[in-house]
């Protein structure tokens, strides 16, 4: 086909690319509707005594037009989208050829390895990220250790720190001089090792091993040259993809030595590297953040410039681990903290630092903070074009993560410009193919932009090129009964919702794993599938659906936020149908996951905990409500300011319950907020305001409050 199969899961949704397409508040709590409706309900309207009621909501307690609007916030919100669009479930890096297509690693090398022989980096170089774009002073980068210099040419330059050592005054570690049979096998060596640092030829594996085979045959077990020699030839076992295993056992062996030897804290922290990039390819994700956290102490205070390229990769290799676990805040902190050093080392103009600014720019897609993810992407971009001109895969793949940023602030046309952007290059280069699947994206957008009509004939041509019963395929006949369910066309996307489901039970049954962007795929399917059923007032569907998705992306870790989404949602819908019991522990543990995937003051958080509060408020569990929807309120004023209508509908609920609980003075300072910021809103907000100044003035007038009745 032209390019690798996971490249193109960055240039192609696996299911829906737009964020928050309805930034509204969804059912079921007061949280995002316009300042106009401030008085409504947290469902859709309070009962005659002002308490929330969501049987208040519909007499029928089938999911209205409304409802399957506002639903939609927590459904794309919390979904596995970004994951899919990004892919963040694994963590991989781009690498351009001579044609400009690409090839993946599970793990990035250039920005997580500690170098290659391909780089002039050996034993006495350290890691220099920069080399082809410094000087030649600088390309040699970092100091010459004492041990490094022990197996370099006796004409190199030494370092003050560090002076020149003859293979005849080397001791062993026990303190035996060597013979002079084995300082013959040094001697042999090190002119090995001198020839290949001045050819530009890198020094083969092989050698490598046949060098470390010489030295432990004539040196002691603890010296540190095996340890030098070994943490090489692991390096270069794991850029080649060797068995993790044996890369694992050699960073151990040189651990050990370079321990018992001491004075070796740069040596050490590039062994616990090793060890975890080794840990983290066998799926022993504890393992390696134990020995990246380990590293990270060891080298914190460690201010040489030589300890600058280290310090990255262990930050960015603590970002994939964490990332692989699901906990993208976390992640994210390292994966900032580590281009913050790799600024300090590479060239501006350094396609690998412009790799990175992507690769943190989806970080921060993951957790959907998009404005910080846009001007990390539009560098990456800028970089790009400047260094590889227009039309690259590099500019293909950027722009492609530029739109689901845009979606995700809901600037849909600038969306669409992006993706048409992608198609023109994929075209340009004959990869028509896979065009075919940026089409599906596109019309993901316009059904954003209200142009059904257009996603409808965008989608049966992308269907027209697709293989029977492929993923795309599935994909594809979704988003096409989606559209049709916009169009109200509730006959035709029946058909095409029957036609997808039977398809993905038929490649799931029997199925006990398998590759994990199949499983994503299918995963977001049920979801988007589930939300068409919603739309259609079948909620018992909606719910098995989101079932079959949720058991999805509990077999993927790295889905944590996912896996959050679909609690939420089938919570949503249980609370909807007054199955209220139900629905508590579905939203307490997407509340758990969430807490873990995005940290403790995401707005997602908040989003769930309010409609959490609601479930309890009406099970006249009021305590437990307050708890939370002050919980939720803190989160909003943070992420989204006191004056924001999502925060403003906290506060409302907060006056609501707190005036039930006969706690007048808190119910009051709630509804004094209020209007406080719909009077700094003007004319807009005029109508809001007086009725928010009503229930001020009704608080203030009342003798007493009727408490709540038991439960």
């Amino acid at each position: 086909m032209g390019i690798s199969r996971r490249a193109l899961i960055r240039l192609v949704p696996l299911s829906r690319n737009v964020i928050a397409r309805n930034r509204q508040a969804f059912a079921g709590v007061h949280d995002g509707a316009s300042a106009n409706h401030y008085e409504k309900s947290i469902v859709e309207s309070y009962g005659g005594n002002g308490v929330i009621n969501i049987n208040a909501s519909s007499s029928s307690q089938v999911l209205n037009q409304r409802q399957v609007s506002e639903q939609k916030y927590i459904r794309t919100l919390l979904s596995g989208t970004v994951v899919s669009n990004c892919s963040r479930n694994t963590r991989r890096d781009l690498h351009t050829s001579s044609l400009e297509l690409h090839r993946w690693r599970n793990v990035p090398h250039t920005s997580s390895r500690l170098g290659s022989f391909g780089d002039r980096v050996w034993l006495g170089y350290r890691y220099n990220s920069a080399d082809a774009h410094s000087d030649s002073e600088s390309k040699k980068g970092l100091q010459e250790s004492q041990i490094g210099q022990e197996l370099l040419s006796d004409d190199k330059e030494q370092s003050s720190a560090a002076p020149s050592v003859t293979s005849q005054e080397l001791k062993l570690a026990h303190g035996e001089t060597l013979s002079p049979e084995e300082e013959a096998i040094l001697k042999e060596a090190e002119a090995e090792y001198e020839s290949a640092q001045r050819e530009e030829d890198p020094i083969s594996v092989e050698s490598i091993q046949e060098m470390l085979k010489d030295l432990s045959a004539v040196a002691d077990p603890k010296d540190p040259r095996i340890a030098i020699v070994s943490l090489r030839l692991g390096q270069e076992y794991e850029a080649r993809g060797e068995d993790p295993k044996t890369f694992l056992k050699l960073g151990e062996q040189a651990l050990s030595i370079f321990q018992t030897a001491g004075e070796f804290s740069l040596e050490i922290g590039m062994c616990y590297h090793l060890i975890a990039l080794a840990q983290h390819r066998l799926g022993q994700q504890h393992l390696s953040l134990e020995n990246l956290y380990l590293a990270l102490s060891l080298l914190k205070d460690n201010e040489e410039k030589e300890s600058a390229p280290v310090k990255f990769a262990v930050q960015f290799l603590l970002g994939d681990t964490l990332s692989s676990m699901g906990k993208h805040e976390e992640a994210l902190q390292h994966y900032v903290a580590g281009l913050a050093v790799q600024e300090t080392i590479m060239d501006e103009s350094h396609p690998q630092l412009a790799s990175n600014y992507r690769q943190v720019g989806e970080a921060f897609t993951q957790v959907m903070l998009f404005d910080e993810a846009k001007a990390l992407v539009e560098k990456a971009l800028e970089s790009h074009i400047k260094i590889n001109g227009q039309g690259s895969m590099d500019e293909a793949i950027d722009r492609r993560l530029l739109s689901v940023i845009y979606s995700g602030l809901e600037e849909h046309n600038k969306a669409l410009e992006e993706q048409l952007i992608v198609k023109s290059i994929l075209n340009e280069k004959n990869l028509e193919s896979e065009a075919v699947f940026v089409d599906i994206a596109i019309a993901d957008t316009q059904v954003a932009l209200g142009r059904f009509d257009d996603a409808i004939v965008t989608l049966q041509n992308a269907i027209s090129h697709l293989e029977e019963g492929s993923s795309m395929r599935v994909l594809a006949t979704v988003n096409l009964a989606k559209a049709y369910t916009q169009q109200r066309n509730n006959e035709k996307a029946e058909e095409h919702s029957r036609e997808a489901i039977a398809i993905l039970n038929s490649k799931l049954e029997g199925s006990t794993g398998g590759d994990s962007t199949e499983l994503l795929a299918a995963g977001e399917c049920y979801t988007e599938l589930a939300a068409i059923y919603q739309h259609m007032n079948q909620p018992d569907e909606a719910i098995s659906l989101l079932e079959k998705g949720l058991s999805i992306y509990k077999q993927l870790p790295q889905q944590l936020n996912a896996t959050a989404g679909s609690q939420a949602q089938i919570g949503m819908l249980l609370l909807f149908n007054r199955r209220v019991h139900e629905a508590i522990p579905y939203m307490e543990e997407a509340a758990a996951n969430l807490r873990l995937s995005f940290g403790a003051g995401h707005y997602s958080l908040a989003l769930v905990l309010n409609h959490l509060a609601v479930a309890h408020v009406e099970l006249k569990n009021l305590t437990k409500a307050v708890e939370l929807f002050e919980e939720a309120k803190s989160i909003y004023i943070k992420t989204h300011g006191p004056g924001q209508q999502d925060t403003l509908s906290i506060y409302y609920n907060l006056m609501k319950v707190y005036g039930e609980m006969s706690r007048k003075e808190e119910a009051i300072a709630n509804a004094t907020h209020i209007v406080a910021e719909l009077e700094k809103k003007g004319e807009p907000a005029k109508d809001a305001l007086a009725a928010a100044q009503k229930d001020l003035a009704d608080l203030e007038g009342s003798q007493s409050i009727s408490p709540p009745e038991s439960t």
